[in-house]
């Protein structure tokens, strides 16, 4: 089963309207922080710094758990790695990694390119294709004649496969496409127009409701407060051919912060049991469709006082992502199913700073942005560790452990702290500001009264409720 929590790779652009092929980038000119492999193993191996387990508990925030997901969403939409090694012995250029999507926030995971050129997933008519002949509250699929066990494999028609992964991202997905149809029903707009409101409306969300509920209120405030006064990013820009590169301290450090999130069974609906993360039925089955027993009732991961809340935003991850099955991970070593590992060493393979120094270098700017004392011995297994191991960790802390403890530290887990959220919003909030077809661009733009909720705050729920799926 495809791993329903992974987070993949970058992309470019000149404009929201163009899509070509992105490369990634630096957001900080900053020296590459080595660490050794015996400290990365002590933060992320099973049973390490990073392994919730025994007293090491976490608990739940107040983040739903909806947004977990949405988040991974987000992600597929921005960023597609498929070139960079796990475990290179050199730091890898990031500027020669191609991303195989846009950073632009343009829904192109659920378009691709458009009718004409992926006709496929439209009915010629400039809707999106939804439903099958097992569940009409799924997206569209073509049967393959293949088998998983004794389901038939009926392969997701979406503009990126990797939408239909897990349960929730997929049923998503499915939202998005109900989304689009039903802004082409209310108008009788052109498919260009519908298309160009559907982003504006999701962009607006990553911007006003995502990033709000996740990030430092202060870091949140300052970067929007710059952002409508029409200010340039202080970090983020276009790279030398013009385009908008994807960061690799926000694709392979910052962003990642989603898998702290990560609960280790989640309900989806009246009827259901909770299903745990790496349970079959979490998966779509070998990309089979959505049995309609499982159609997710999307309250259940935005209601308080529902097993679906997220977990807090800390160092400390869920046990089932220190030992990602074998279909997922297809390697003997036991250390290679540790995801916090994975991500630890893919950062030093790509030269990523140490959190000190990127978080210094946001300090010297008008970012609310300190940096902090880890209080690392509070840590649980600290004191177990070598002393030489501690040392290297405390002085040259990578860039990943050092977001998601200083989440701890200073809100005990209910925010990103200032440093991941300054990184966040200066790759969303510069993409938006810099892409040419963004919300940004048409002054005055504002979300449809028909979608917004009755606070007139457009959130992901309203488009949900719009949709019928809430």
């Amino acid at each position: 089963m495809p791993c329903p929590v992974s987070h993949h790779g970058m992309t470019s652009g000149r404009g929201c309207a163009q899509r070509a092929l992105g490369r990634f980038g630096r957001l900080f000119d900053l020296s590459p922080s080595y660490v050794s492999d015996e400290a990365l193993q002590a933060l992320g191996k099973p049973g390490g710094l990073m392994h919730e387990r025994g007293s090491a508990k976490s608990s739940d925030s107040g983040i739903p758990a909806a947004y977990t997901f949405f988040a991974q969403f987000v992600d597929h939409d921005i960023t597609l790695d498929t070139t960079s090694q796990l475990n290179s012995t050199q730091v890898q250029d990031a500027a020669s990694l191609p991303n195989l999507r846009s950073p632009n926030l343009d829904l192109d995971c659920v378009y691709a390119f458009g009718p004409e050129a992926s006709p496929y997933l439209y009915d010629g008519t400039g809707r999106l294709l939804v439903g099958n002949a097992q569940n009409p509250n799924d997206v569209a699929r073509v049967v393959t004649g293949e088998m998983s066990g004794n389901v038939e494999i009926g392969r997701a028609l979406i503009g990126d496969p990797r939408n239909d992964e897990n349960l929730f991202v997929s049923q998503l997905q499915f939202a998005f496409h109900l989304f689009h149809n039903r802004l082409m029903d209310n108008g009788n707009r052109r498919f260009e127009e519908v298309q160009r409101q559907a982003r504006f409306h999701y962009q607006y969300i990553v911007l006003h409701d995502f990033l709000r509920r996740v990030c430092d209120p202060s870091v949140y405030r300052f970067a929007i407060e710059r952002l409508y006064r029409r200010e340039p990013p202080l970090f983020y820009s276009r790279d030398e051919n013009g385009d908008l590169p994807m960061p690799v301290e926000f694709s392979v450090a910052a962003y990642r912060f989603g898998h702290s999130l990560v609960r280790s069974a989640y309900k989806p609906n009246t009827k259901q049991k909770t299903i745990g993360l790496f349970d079959e039925q979490f998966g779509t089955l070998g990309f089979s469709a959505v049995p309609e027993k499982l159609t997710v009732e999307w309250k259940f991961l935005f209601e308080k006082g529902t097993t679906n809340r997220s977990r807090k935003i800390d160092e400390l991850l869920t046990d089932e992502l220190l030992h990602l099955p074998g279909p997922v991970v297809e390697d003997p070593d036991e250390l290679n199913h540790s995801l916090p590992f994975r991500n630890l060493v893919r950062g030093r393979s790509l030269g990523l700073p140490s959190g000190q120094d990127v978080a210094r270098q946001i300090a010297d700017t008008d970012y609310p942005v300190e940096s902090i004392d880890l209080k690392l011995e509070s840590v649980h297994g600290w004191k177990g560790l070598p002393p030489a191991i501690r040392e290297e960790i405390r002085e040259t802390t990578p860039l990943f452990f050092y977001i998601l403890r200083e989440s701890n530290v200073v809100h005990k887990g209910a925010h990103l702290g200032p440093v991941g959220s300054a990184i966040l919003m200066e790759v969303f909030s510069g993409v938006l500001s810099l892409c040419t077809d963004s919300f940004l661009s048409e002054r005055g733009w504002s979300p449809s009264e028909e979608v917004v909720g009755t606070d007139h705050r457009l959130t992901l729920a309203d488009v949900l409720r719009y949709v019928g799926r809430y």
